[in-house]
């Protein structure tokens, strides 16, 4: 009988081993689609002109040109804050949060601007130079914000594998 008991611990080890290996892949599969697919995904929905179209306000030929960047730019904006706040534990506290806001409403300045006809003694192709950086930054903003609320929801939603921890007081 002690041989079976080898050859049983033996399938044992063999069958963890197994599914160490088939979960690893698993692993690496969610977490390219938690916290890569997604954010770009969702940077992708807000500008998209079949999804939320948060940007259908600024319609200047010069910021449409270069929309295609603003959206890369978004997306990657979205999931490097995405990575910094969940795997290198950055944290993005209200303070950082305050400060995208201020700087979104920095970047929507010249085009509110530009709505009522003012264009801050600016020649029209300078102006359109500001507006379209500013529409980048835009874009890069709300990308970072979309990171940090996918971290934040991430984060909240992460349990360890051997489920909560409570410490005693």
């Amino acid at each position: 009988m002690p041989h079976s008991d080898e050859t049983n611990a033996a399938g044992g080890i063999w069958r963890s081993e197994l599914l160490w290996n088939l979960l690893v892949p698993v692993g690496i599969a969610a977490h390219i689609l938690f916290y890569d697919v997604l954010p770009a995904v969702l940077a992708w929905a807000v500008s998209s002109s079949q999804g939320l179209d948060l940007f259908s306000g600024l319609d200047n030929p010069s910021l449409r040109r270069i929309a295609g960047l603003g959206l890369f730019l978004s997306a990657l904006a979205a999931i490097i804050t995405t990575e910094s706040v969940t795997r290198l534990s950055r944290p993005f506290s209200i303070g950082h949060f305050l400060a995208a806001c201020v700087a979104i409403g920095v970047a929507l300045f010249p085009s509110l601007a530009d709505w009522h006809r003012i264009h801050l003694g600016l020649t029209s192709e300078a102006y359109a130079l500001l507006q379209s950086y500013c529409y980048l930054a835009l874009r890069i903003m709300v990308g970072i914000l979309i990171g940090a609320t996918l971290s934040w929801v991430l984060l909240a939603s992460y349990v360890p594998l051997g489920g909560p921890q409570y410490t005693r007081k």
